[in-house]
């Protein structure tokens, strides 16, 4: 028979592997400093992030630059997630989504380069999206 203190320490056993798991699956624990030439790009549309389910703050924006499209973000942060991805979308749902794949830091600076399909003036809203739970994190509105 299994008493309450094995309980607990079967309880508190999981919580562990979940909490570490969750920062090793998502692998984005480090924060990154990656520079973007802004002062040669064009800015096309800006947004404060604004938390969801979970603290996010920081600011992203597209810029054009030689004809390509990059989506930065600077100051950035946000919790740790088991599988966080970075969509664009109509709204702040995960249906009719682009998706960028993982989200690359839980803070600092960094960038994705955008399809040049991609309709900006559709896909507005920029989600920090936990693909396992279906949690919105954050997210901005580009305008």
């Amino acid at each position: 028979m299994v008493n309450i203190l094995q309980m607990r320490k079967i309880f508190l056993f999981i919580l562990i592997v979940s909490v570490f798991g969750c920062k090793k699956k998502n692998g984005t624990s480090k924060s990154l400093n990656q520079n973007y030439d802004t002062e040669n790009a064009t800015l096309l549309f800006r947004a404060n992030f604004v938390s969801n389910a979970h603290p996010t703050t920081g600011c992203v924006s597209v810029y054009e630059l030689n004809g390509t499209k990059s989506l930065v973000f600077e100051g950035f942060k946000t919790d740790s997630g088991p599988d966080l991805k970075v969509y664009l979308s109509k709204s702040t749902s995960n249906s009719n989504i682009v998706d960028l794949g993982a989200l690359k830091s839980l803070s600092g600076n960094f960038n994705y380069t955008l399809d040049n399909s991609v309709n900006l003036g559709e896909y507005k809203h920029v989600l920090i999206w936990c693909e396992d739970f279906s949690v919105l994190f954050g997210n901005g509105v580009l305008q």
